[in-house]
């Protein structure tokens, strides 16, 4: 029998729940958390293809509108159903969603899907990336080939979370693999790049973090004055590349005609 770590109980559909070979249930689990929210759980473990599962359901969701569903968040291995208890009671709208998880394919599901790859800058190391030297310097390596290490890889945004905008995206090298700094740094600046565990972390707002910041971008996923206020979701790619600090002041001086500026989408 599975425990929860969390408060609620934990559904197993289907009778036993068996992991794949790519560390995905045999079926989701449902898990209540309080009386307004249900967990979808399609994983143990952060990976692409579990990720990519939940993104899909997360669009079947939104295909297959549920009554007293108030929003839906896709996260790294579940998804999030916030839902009003005094329109569904919690046990209906749970039986709903497991009628829906019943209908879903997620292999059709994930082989429809599409993605879109932008490509922004980030200016590494100075004053905004005032940990890079230290990773440098535990790798063994020199900041450039950190710089390097980090932006040759087309990144996958796995989940927005925490602040705004702020975006989770990976996996990264070895050398990225570090734990969480011991104390959170009070506040870091709007556009900061952070890496930890094997990910990096980029937000729109100022916030803490306890996350080693590498580097700034000019870019914010989140503008509450532009249509749509996000550009980037889960399921999106990044390739970043890297910039100097004039080409930084120039490009935040002329956010405000657009992300154009700074920012390219195309197809993948």
């Amino acid at each position: 029998m599975f425990v929860s770590k969390t408060k609620g109980p934990v559904l197993e559909l289907n009778g036993f729940l068996k992991m794949q070979p790519l560390e995905a249930y045999e079926h989701p689990r449902l898990i209540m958390v309080g009386e307004a929210l249900l967990i979808v759980e399609f994983g143990a473990r952060l990976s692409p293809d579990i990720n990519d599962i939940v993104i899909a359901f997360d669009h079947f969701l939104q295909d297959n509108p549920l009554r007293g569903l108030l929003e839906s968040a896709p996260m790294n291995k579940s998804v999030a159903l916030r839902f009003d208890p005094l329109q569904v009671p919690p046990r209906q709208f749970r039986d709903s969603v497991m009628e829906l998880v019943a209908a879903f394919d997620a292999a059709t599901s994930v082989a429809g899907m599409k993605t879109r790859r932008w490509h922004f800058p980030v200016y590494y190391g100075g004053d905004t990336g005032p940990d890079l030297a230290r990773i440098a310097d535990q790798a063994s390596m020199s900041e450039q080939e950190i710089i390097t290490a980090h932006h040759s890889l087309v990144q996958r945004v796995f989940m927005i979370g925490f602040a705004p905008g702020f975006l989770y995206t990976g996996m990264l090298p070895e050398m990225f693999k570090l734990p969480r700094l011991p104390e959170i740094k009070p506040r870091v600046l709007a556009g900061s790049v952070s890496v930890a565990i094997g990910q990096t972390v980029i937000s729109s707002t100022p916030n803490p973090t306890g996350w080693h910041v590498i580097g700034t971008t000019p870019f914010r996923n989140f503008d509450p004055d532009r249509d749509p206020p996000f550009l980037i979701g889960a399921g999106d790619e990044i390739a970043f590349y890297a910039i100097d600090q004039e080409q930084y002041k120039d490009l935040r001086q002329t956010a405000h005609k657009g992300v154009e500026e700074m920012a390219r989408e195309e197809a993948v």
